[in-house]
């Protein structure tokens, strides 16, 4: 039993394709294409995000502040932090989460602390009974925990 495969696609008495296996070339040829344009740009996306995560993460291998003084009144319901940056990297300062019996509440910041300077964080609405409080920077290592006693 002998299999025959004919691998002709030119027609010997006018010179051209087969329109059939045309169309197959060329949708494959259009496939390979969209695959080829896909995988380029996945990998160019993926380098480009490596490279930000590694600049971001060598700015945060030496960071370091700590909390110099807080304030607390709950009357005005004001909290008033002040944070010292330790090192000569920037920060930027993201949030403050105060941690209740029940809940949490966050507080957006989003403010600048240079290198090797104190900046004062204000917070209002700030409700009595919170039993500890975490401000958090753009570097997910670094943030700094208080609780009610360390504040004045």
């Amino acid at each position: 039993m002998a299999f025959r495969v004919n691998l002709t696609f030119i027609l010997p008495s006018s010179g051209q394709l087969l329109r059939k296996e045309f169309v197959l070339l060329a949708a494959v040829f259009a496939i390979a294409g969209m695959l080829l344009y896909w995988s380029n740009s996945l990998v160019s996306k993926s380098l480009t995000k490596n490279e930000n995560t590694t600049a971001l993460q060598t700015d945060c291998t030496s960071a370091l502040f700590i909390l110099y003084s807080g304030k607390y009144d709950s009357s005005t319901k004001n909290l008033v932090l002040v944070v010292e940056n330790k090192r000569s990297n920037d920060l930027n300062l993201e949030s403050v989460y105060l941690f209740y019996q029940n809940e949490m509440k966050t507080f957006t910041v989003n403010d600048l602390l240079k290198g090797n300077q104190l900046k004062s964080i204000g917070i209002t609405g700030v409700d009595a009974g919170f039993d500890r409080g975490i401000v958090k920077t753009n570097c997910p290592e670094v943030s700094v925990e208080f609780t009610p006693s360390q504040l004045t």
